[in-house]
Formats: C-alpha cells, sequence, structure tokens
C-alpha cells in the first residue's frame, strides 16, 4: 500500500509538470508587435523625380565565376530593388553595437512601404539600387511615419523619352536620350534596352518578354555577338525598336491585349554600378489595338 502511495504520488506530480509544460506551450510571449508603419519614395535629389527601380529579385549570370574554356555561364540571384536597412540601437552582451540586415522592397516606380516594424532609428542603405550610396537614417515614431522620402542620384536619367508605333513595320519605338548625372563616376552608358511585357511589371532582366536581340538593340540593331561600348554618348538621341514581325516576340504581340514597354539604361565605370542595375523611364501603356500610348500612373 506504501508503494502504491508512492507511485500515485509520482503519478501526480509528473502529470501536474506536463499540464503546466503543454499550459505554457499555448502562452503568448510577453514582446509586442510591430508599432509603427512607414512609406515614401526614392528621389532624385536634382530633379524631384521618383527613381524607378527593377524586379526585387532577379537572375543573373555570375560572372566572377564564368568558365570561359567550357563556356559555362553560372546562374545566381540578384537583388537589385530594395533597401538595405538596419535597425539601430541593439547591442549584445558585451556591448557591441548589433546590426541585422532588412530588405525593404521599393515598388517599380519607386515608392516603398512596410507596415510591420517597429518604432525606432533606421540606417539605410542604397547598395542594391540603381543610384549612388547616400545612406540616411530614419527616426520613426509610433504609428504612421508617412513622407520618408530618400533622396539620392541615379546612375543615369532617361531623357524625353517617347513611345510610338510603326504600324506598317509593326514595331514598338522608343527615342530618348541618356543623360550622366556624376561623370567623374559612373561615366560610361554601357547597355540599352527597349523592355516590354503583357503585365504593368517592366523590368529588364526579369518580367521582360522582349527577345534578346531587340532589347539590347541600339539606333541600327545589333545582336549580343555584336554588342559595342559605350552603348551610346551622353545626350545622343537613341532609338530602339522592338520588332513584332520577330517570331521570339511572337507572345508580346500576337494577342489582343494591352501591353506595356518600358526603357532602360546601364550606366557604369570608376567602380561604380558594379551590380549593373539599370535606370528607368516610367512605364508605357500601349493599348490593344495600338491605337493610344501613354504614361501609366501608379496609385498612391
Amino acid at each position: 500500500m506504501t508503494e502504491m502511495k508512492k507511485f500515485v504520488n509520482i503519478l501526480a506530480v509528473v502529470l501536474s509538470v506536463t499540464v503546466a509544460a503543454s499550459c505554457s506551450m499555448f502562452q503568448l510571449d510577453n514582446y509586442d508587435g510591430p508599432n509603427a508603419k512607414v512609406s515614401g519614395r526614392l528621389v532624385d535629389a536634382e530633379t524631384g523625380e521618383l527613381i524607378g527601380v527593377e524586379a526585387a529579385f532577379s537572375q543573373e549570370i555570375d560572372w566572377a565565376n564564368v568558365d570561359w574554356a567550357t563556356w559555362t555561364f553560372p546562374m545566381i540571384t540578384v537583388s537589385k530593388g530594395s533597401l538595405i536597412v538596419n535597425e539601430l540601437g541593439w547591442k549584445d552582451k558585451e556591448g557591441n553595437e548589433v546590426y541585422e540586415d532588412q530588405r525593404w522592397f521599393i515598388r517599380f516606380d519607386g515608392r516603398y512601404r512596410n507596415d510591420l516594424i517597429f518604432a525606432g532609428d533606421y540606417k539605410v542603405f542604397f547598395k542594391e539600387l540603381p543610384c549612388y550610396e547616400n545612406d540616411q537614417v530614419l527616426n520613426l515614431k509610433e504609428g504612421e511615419n508617412r513622407n520618408q522620402d530618400l533622396k539620392t542620384l541615379p546612375f543615369c536619367r532617361i531623357v524625353d523619352p517617347k513611345i510610338s508605333y510603326d504600324k506598317a513595320e509593326n514595331k514598338v519605338k522608343a527615342t530618348f536620350k541618356v543623360k550622366l548625372t556624376d561623370p567623374s563616376k559612373a561615366n560610361a552608358i554601357m547597355n540599352l534596352k527597349l523592355c516590354g511585357n503583357v503585365q504593368l511589371f517592366v523590368g529588364a532582366t526579369v518580367f521582360n518578354m522582349v527577345s534578346a536581340d531587340d532589347a539590347g538593340a541600339k539606333k541600327d540593331g545589333f545582336s549580343w555577338g555584336t554588342m559595342v561600348f559605350p552603348a551610346c554618348q551622353p545626350g545622343e538621341e537613341v532609338t530602339l525598336e522592338v520588332n513584332g514581325n520577330d517570331p521570339k516576340n511572337a507572345d508580346l504581340f500576337k494577342y489582343n491585349q494591352v501591353r506595356y514597354f518600358r526603357i532602360a539604361a546601364m550606366a557604369s565605370g570608376n567602380g561604380y554600378n558594379t551590380q549593373q542595375a539599370y535606370n528607368f523611364s516610367p512605364i508605357y501603356k500601349v493599348s490593344a489595338d495600338f491605337s493610344s500610348i501613354e504614361e501609366y500612373k501608379w496609385s498612391e
């Protein structure tokens, strides 16, 4: 009987511990959730215009590891459409500052928004964007933090863009010029593209349905095998074309649907824009019958 009482007591203790542990598994932690929101724009410091960006992530050639002997081109995932952000004020037990990268994605037109953050000070880096580094600190309070604009200079600007359709040739054409914002830094225009998609998301390396030959075409057109640098001179008027009769562009042209086009230019040199990011024109909406072409206006 004594042994039975011992067993019952031990069992009661085990059950009590188990129940307590089980209950604790379903308790919420004592940390509050995000208490702040932030929104703003990536802005050209000279013109006040938005700086458009590429899609958040894209697949590109890892040029550092190309095997030229076998012509093997490994691919890597590259981010060119996000801010790198560190929340300040965190320290480890030794008192050293602790930083952990966050990514705040930027919309194609240059606006950003994050509704799940904590009030505090944040250092913002531009190293994955098509613009010069101009690291800034945002002091964010609880609640809504609007108009947190981030000002810098793009590597280059698309100047006087004009999109047209040539019915006789069945070609979409883009005429424009490229301006370098700081020729002492990124001093050469390395590549040009006229990008197109049947969705309003249009990029240079992703969300681009234009064939490679057309996408990199200069005034008289060229293939990747005959690419020359620089792609154009600053201030030179350039016309790019997308040929609707080319079978490689069939999916972009053959259906009765709205299409979207965007001009991309890459400027680099002197160690700047080593990530090969493109600067962009606005996105242009082309009606299904090509009768109207207008700049697409993003909602706020």
